[in-house]
């Protein structure tokens, strides 16, 4: 009869390591750049109060500034609607 012997787990272990071939991989970070915050308030009571906050990223400030541009054309639009809602009275 013929002794089988298995193979030890550092044998099996290096083999695996040996035939996979070694891949680098790349991350890109995506927390590097510029951060514009605009906050904007309106009134001064509990109930008549509008708060917009908006914030525009870009990998360098000018795109930063093209992307609140855009957003500040936005906002604007969002205030407008904002006044236009009026909270009710309260009944007397």
């Amino acid at each position: 009869m013929s002794e089988h012997t298995q193979p030890s787990r550092a044998d099996v272990e290096s083999a695996k390591s040996s035939e996979q071939p070694k891949q680098t991989e790349y991350v890109e970070r995506s927390d590097v750049g510029v951060s514009l915050t605009v906050k904007l308030t309106r009134g001064t009571g509990t109930r008549d109060q509008d708060k917009i906050v908006a914030k525009a990223k870009g990998k360098t400030l000018e795109d930063a500034r093209e992307d609140m541009e855009i957003l500040r054309g936005y906002i604007h639009d969002l205030a407008e609607d904002a006044r236009q809602i009026q909270p009710k009275e309260a009944d007397e």
